[in-house]
């Protein structure tokens, strides 16, 4: 997102990524390991309780302590330690010595830090730790110091963790010829804190040391696989902070590989919980990492693999099960699904308030995104309260550190006062900020960048443009010189690049006084250069969607470009700019279509490159399973992400038009536009450029751009669905909106046939509806509207009508699914439930549908086709029998979901026979995807179904786009709720005319026109008829007819013919 700095969550989380070793010694408890490891929980307790009651002069009691607890914890997560508890105990009254007190109060800590009972954990492992002073032994203390500052990580409790661990490592140091096995674990943790406090050179020398010394460890899996995925999961935020992408990306995989390799070669170990709890920590980073490169959706498909991994393995009251839910509602922040982001903030906010201790830096954490939530909603005074709650918690949490979540935090927050309009206090902070972070971090490296860019930001909202463009140079000079040779590096930093080169060719376009066509040109050259940065960053992201994604991330640099090329076309005239304006518009659209769109160019790769690439798609799906996988296989996704890229070699080199159409450059030129037009039609594409509305006019013999007015009154739009709106005001809205929309193209458009490609609010007009002149009545419409001159029908993209228009051949004609809805199947189905907490209640108010079942019936006797009524039409008959007709008609209820477009849903039948399923009659958009819906023609004529559900414009996701997506050829669709009577009757009239042969557009024109002559009253409300329109292909169908009359009189012909004959041969008599 433009404007917004990205909250770097790991660089605090991932400290998370450290724990003990509590290992055993000696055979006895060597063999209660094992017995513990095997599951053998039962015979490892008799074993412990059998050695407490020997004489245990060869045996350290205190060590028992652990393992007896662990059994315990094994069978039982909330368990309260009595076994454990009461040996400890018997240690204590018995007075023995204090180094196996010390193991006892140790081992009783440690169960606690397990368990997440953190604070009861401090308390046992302070009393360890006094113990180990009064010892003088400084292996027990140095172990006691380091468990004392993980645990206060756990408690938020940034002083204790500094304290402790400086402890223990000076204790390391204070003792060269002793070997502490806590040595690798200090380092690691010393070289976090270098980093957290804001010193990277450190942060790399100790994360060195702490590897080299696992090195010299014994070859255990804590030693082989625990630590340096530890390592290398906290040794990310160094690289990430450095902008070394590739180094993060490497180390996070490596990470990820060596602590499921801990999983699989141990059981019920001591770090078992501890692991579980770094891998969501470091799926938290991966995602991060995806996120930052624009793939969106694989960050979000990440986070719920972490998400659903802490739900299995970790318990509700620790950081890291906290963490995982953050994780969720950053990664639905940053792809912009705020509603759900919420709600896992809500659910985030409830764990960490279950979590014992302050929590300072968590709390931290989740202020800060609640901030970023405000911020995307224009809460301002929200967002800043948040953001400033955020700074307070960090700084009490760590007066003298100067964290990257404390720099991001800043970012944003100058970001937020640069939106509210207070620009000075923006400018102020990040002056601040730069001076720290310069101090802190050096010149010129990836925070200071960070820094810049967000005085560009705020510089350029300011409308300081001379010293935008001082620093837009110099930012760009950083960037070119920090990528030699790693065109991953550089890939990944493209978007601060591309928005750096947009925010300078807008801010040298804000300094021109007067346009030519050479400042033009020199402006375009910045704004190719931004596009062919976003274009560069597509190898970086593996489906169509994140595609998606990452147009719509440099949304801003798309309609600059967009921006400048019209003002370049309209001083030169030339074709090839208003080409590219118009490339610009169509891709983005496209984009987000071809994510899912079912295109039927068959012959453009053989059957097996395409089931290959499915296969391939699938597996690369399953890793992210939210219901079955909760573990991420490195090797296996390295290797299939290989072979997904041989594939695409392979059609690149083979199959090239295949290639071109799914997986092409972002930017597509309309090359083939004037050869996919019929010579009778004309195209009208509305665009917005901003506030300015264009339509781009094109046909066969010319191409014009006109720029509309753009104090288009919504209301009007508004008005023409609400039966409600006084009808002078109707008539006088029809008339403006044609005057705004319409008339300024009426030189350029000659056909009979038009497509609309609407853009924003358009997408809810009618414009059959607008009228040259203003009317008098409502029948008028009829005869001065643009539906008395001109077979309308609509689509989403230029792009699309270059994927042909060929109508494919389906053997049967007809089928429909109608659930009347009437009191019989309402009936049955309370009837059928027998525990009335399932029971849908929304499901008995839906109105009955007579008028759409009387229609079915009619013409599916007439074009011999099948009728799925009442309790037969439900959802899993119309999965199994809707494809492969050449129309589907659904007359049904429909339920449209703004907030999340992918819960709209068709409301089919309930199946009573099915008691299990009962319920399961709605089918949402997101299933209609998965569906083969193939056909010539789909009836949608449910409540609302063809208005767009996200924001206006952007509807590729409502229920008639879905059954696009699916395969259908075109849809007749309603764009607002419409009388099920009316509708029926129009309908009739339409497969009258379909059935002589007439294409959909002016079969459904003239059916209009035959309503209009026929209705009176208020059912010549345009809220009664108009909403229906066209979306896609307009052929005509070809349809057969009941024709067993024709039978009939066949035969009756040839009756009576016989009948002559006969008599004719009759021999006659005198």
């Amino acid at each position: 997102m433009f404007g917004k700095n990205k909250f770097i969550f790991p660089f605090l989380m991932a400290l998370c990524c450290q724990s003990l070793l509590h290992s055993q010694e000696g055979p006895t408890l060597d063999r209660i390991d094992s017995l513990i490891a095997i599951d053998q929980l039962e015979k490892a307790r008799n074993l412990i309780l059998n050695e407490t009651e020997k004489d245990t002069a060869h045996l350290n009691l205190g060590k028992l302590v652990y393992p007896l607890g662990k059994i315990e914890f094994l069978k039982d997560k909330n368990t309260s330690f009595n076994d454990a508890r009461a040996l400890l105990q018997r240690i204590e009254n018995k007075r023995l010595q204090d180094t196996i007190t010390y193991e006892g109060l140790l081992g009783m800590g440690l169960l606690h830090v397990d368990q997440g009972s953190v604070v009861a954990a401090n308390d046992y492992v302070l009393r360890a730790n006094t113990l180990a002073k009064s010892i003088g032994n400084p292996l027990k203390n140095m172990e006691s110091e380091f468990h004392l500052s993980e645990i206060g990580l756990k408690l938020g409790d940034f002083n204790q963790l500094l304290q402790r661990t400086e402890n223990a490592l000076g204790l390391i140091k204070g003792n060269p010829s002793i070997k502490f096995p806590l040595a690798p674990r200090t380092y690691n943790y010393k070289a976090s804190l270098s980093h957290f406090m804001g010193h990277p050179d450190s942060a790399n020398y100790y994360f060195e040391r702490a590897l080299k010394s696992v090195s010299g460890t014994s070859d255990t899996p804590e030693n082989r696989y625990y630590l340096p995925g530890t390592i290398y999961g906290n040794w990310v935020m160094v690289k990430q902070s450095e902008g070394d992408y590739h180094a993060a990306m490497d180390m996070t995989l490596s990470c990820i590989t060596h602590f499921n390799t801990f999983l699989e070669k141990t059981n019920n170990h001591s770090l078992t919980e501890k692991v579980h709890g770094n891998l969501t920590i470091a799926y938290r980073n991966l995602g991060s990492l995806y996120n930052d490169v624009g793939n969106k959706e694989r960050a979000k498909q990440i986070a719920a693999l972490g998400y659903h991994h802490a739900k299995n393995n970790l318990l509700p009251n620790t950081v890291q099960y906290f963490s995982s839910i953050l994780m969720m509602a950053e990664a639905h922040l940053y792809s912009r699904d705020l509603y759900k982001s919420r709600k896992y903030l809500e659910e985030a906010e409830r764990s960490l308030s279950s979590i014992p201790g302050d929590n300072l830096s968590y709390w931290g954490n989740l202020f800060n995104v609640y901030g970023d939530l405000e911020s995307e909603y224009d809460n301002y005074d929200d967002a800043i309260s948040y953001y400033h709650k955020t700074l307070s918690v960090y700084e009490k949490n760590n007066p003298d550190g100067y964290s990257q979540n404390q720099i991001y935090t800043q970012l944003n927050l100058a970001q937020t006062y640069s939106r509210a309009g207070v620009f000075n206090q923006a400018k102020d902070l990040l002056n601040k900020t730069q001076e720290k972070v310069q101090e802190r971090y050096g010149k010129g490296g990836y925070l200071d960048n960070a820094v810049s860019l967000s005085k560009i930001r705020v510089l350029f909202s300011a409308d300081k443009y001379s010293e935008t463009v001082t620093l837009c140079d110099q930012l760009l000079k950083n960037y070119n010189s920090q990528f030699p040779g790693n065109e991953r590096n550089k890939y990944y930093f493209g978007a601060d690049q591309a928005q750096v080169v947009m925010f300078l060719a807008k801010a040298k376009y804000g300094m021109l006084t007067t346009k030519t066509p050479s400042t033009l040109t020199e402006i375009t050259k910045l704004v190719d250069q931004a596009t062919e940065i976003v274009e560069n960053r597509r190898s970086l992201v593996s489906s169509q969607q994140a595609v998606a994604d990452l147009i719509e991330n440099n949304k801003e640099v798309f309609d600059f470009a967009k921006k400048v090329y019209l003002d370049l076309y309209g001083l030169t005239r030339n074709d090839d700019d208003l080409e590219k304006v118009m490339a610009l518009h169509e891709s983005a659209i496209y984009n987000k279509i071809r994510a899912r769109l079912n295109l039927i160019e068959g012959n453009l790769a053989p059957a097996e490159i395409k089931e290959r690439e499915q296969l391939i798609k699938d597996r690369m799906n399953s890793f992210f399973d939210a219901e079955t996988e909760t573990q991420f296989d490195v090797s296996e996704w390295e290797k299939t992400s290989k072979d997904w890229d041989n594939h695409l070699d392979s059609i690149q080199k083979n199959y090239p038009e295949y290639h071109d159409m799914r997986y092409a450059s972002i930017v597509r030129p309309l090359t083939k536009l004037k050869k996919s037009i019929n010579p009778e039609t004309t195209i009208v594409r509305y665009f917005f450029v901003g506030k300015n509305l264009y339509a781009f006019v094109h046909n066969n013999t010319k191409t014009s751009l006109v720029e509309l007015s753009n104090t288009m009154d919504n209301e009007c739009i508004r008005t023409i669905s609400n039966y409600a709106s006084d009808t002078e005001v109707l008539f006088n809205c029809l008339k403006t909106l044609y005057d705004e929309l319409w008339a300024p193209l009426t030189k350029y458009v000659d056909t009979k046939n038009v497509i609309i490609f609407p853009d924003a609010e358009l997408f809810n007009l009618s414009f059959e509806l607008l009228t040259s002149e203003k009317v008098s009545s409502l029948k008028d419409i009829s005869k001065v509207g643009l539906l008395s001159k001109h077979n309308i029908s609509y689509n989403y993209s230029l792009l699309l009508l270059e994927n042909g228009s060929k109508t494919l051949q389906f053997d049967n004609d007809f089928v429909a699914f109608v659930p009347e809805f009437d009191h019989a199947m309402k009936a049955n189905y309370q009837m059928a439930i027998s525990d009335s907490l399932f029971l849908d209640k929304a499901y008995l108010t839906l109105l009955p549908q007579p008028f759409s079942t009387d229609l079915a019936k009619k013409f599916g006797k007439k074009f011999d086709g099948n009728t799925f009524l009442n309790s037969n039409a439900s959802k899993q008959l119309f999965s199994e029998s809707a494809k492969e007709h050449k129309i589907i008609h659904i007359g049904t209820h429909a339920e449209s979901n703004n907030v999340n477009p992918e819960l709209s849903r068709l409301v089919f039948a309930k199946n009573v026979s099915d008691s299990v399923n009962i319920n399961d009659n709605y089918l949402y958009t997101y299933e209609i995807y998965n569906q083969n819906l193939s056909s010539n023609l789909a009836i949608l004529t449910a409540c609302e179904t063809g208005k767009p559900t996200y924001q206006p414009g952007e509807g590729m996701i409502s229920l008639a786009h879905a059954f696009n997506y699916a395969g259908s050829e075109s849809i007749l669709t309603s764009l607002w709720q419409i009388d099920e009577q009316s509708s029926t009757q129009i309908l009739d009239y339409f497969y009258d005319y379909l059935s002589e042969g007439k294409p959909k557009d002016e079969a459904l024109r003239l059916a209009k026109l035959d309503y209009l002559q026929n209705a009176d009253g208020r059912t010549l409300h345009p809220q009664y008829w108009a909403g229906l329109v066209l979306m896609g292909n307009t052929s005509a169908i070809e349809l057969s007819t009941d024709n067993h009359w024709l039978l009939w009189g066949l035969g009756l012909v040839f009756l009576t013919f016989l009948l002559w004959w006969i008599q004719r041969k009759r021999p006659s008599t005198n």
